[in-house]
């Protein structure tokens, strides 16, 4: 990989990282929200009620948040053209609900576009069959207006970065010699994966990138039976320590 692409790399990371440290402490997330911190796990001593919303999935088909009542939901947000953290957000998401065993078939996943632009319902089809999971999650998307709205809602940070703004913010971090990011094994968004799991979120990275990127916040939110939002893991959670965190609301 060459100098520029690490670089680059690093700075989506870094990008990432911060929105998704800004969601976990509050600051983006739920305003002045604040709860436990466990490790990536915030817990939120007040759940905090996600207003309903309809959006179309992968399947072509409406999806209503309300219709996920009386089931423990994990939600994410994330996009097929990713190519850092998103591919291993999804392959977490399935690991985890598999860690649950049968019990774990009861979990709702949602999965909230962050390129209505270019996230298709056809789009998130094949990447949904990618993964495994075309009749496991609901991966949705909607119109530009109906998104924007939601992520204002949810006050989740959705920043489109093109590719040669990306490009200048690394050339010029390099020439004032500013520590760019490295991934480490704690705080990776592949910690906790399989050697094979990483190989083949990588490959449908490759597969799927490609143009502008999004920058956005990419908690996993692990949601009660009543459609509130209880704890907020960031992207270096384990499959494990996100199934323990599901575990709490059953």
């Amino acid at each position: 990989m060459s100098k520029i692409k690490k670089s680059l790399l690093s700075v989506v990371i870094l990008i990432g990282v911060v929105l998704g440290a800004l969601v976990v402490s509050g600051t983006l997330g739920w305003g002045t929200a604040t709860g436990d911190q466990l490790g990536p796990e915030m817990v939120y001593p007040t759940p905090l009620p996600i207003a309903d919303f309809t959006l179309t999935d992968q399947k072509n088909q409406p999806f209503t948040f309300s219709s996920t009542k009386g089931k423990v939901v994990l939600m994410t947000f994330l996009f097929t053209h990713c190519d850092d953290v998103c591919p291993y957000s999804a392959i977490k998401m399935r690991q985890a609900v598999k860690e649950l065993g049968e019990r774990g078939e009861s979990v709702e996943l949602v999965a909230i576009s962050t390129d209505p632009e270019r996230d298709s319902v056809e789009a998130l089809a094949a990447y949904s069959r990618e993964f495994g999971l075309f009749d496991r999650w609901h991966f949705v998307t909607g119109s530009m207006d109906q998104m924007q709205k939601l992520y204002k809602e949810l006050k989740i940070a959705v920043i489109k970065t093109e590719l040669e703004e990306l490009e200048e913010t690394a050339i010029s971090a390099g020439k004032r010699e500013i520590p760019l990011p490295v991934q480490g094994a704690s705080d990776s968004p592949v910690n906790g994966l399989s050697e094979a799991q990483i190989a083949d979120g990588s490959r449908i990275a490759q597969k799927y990138s490609g143009g502008y990127d999004i920058a956005h916040s990419a908690p996993f939110w692990v949601i009660d039976t009543e459609g509130r939002l209880r704890s907020s893991l960031d992207v270096s959670a384990t499959p494990a320590q996100i199934a323990a965190a599901i575990k709490k609301y059953w």
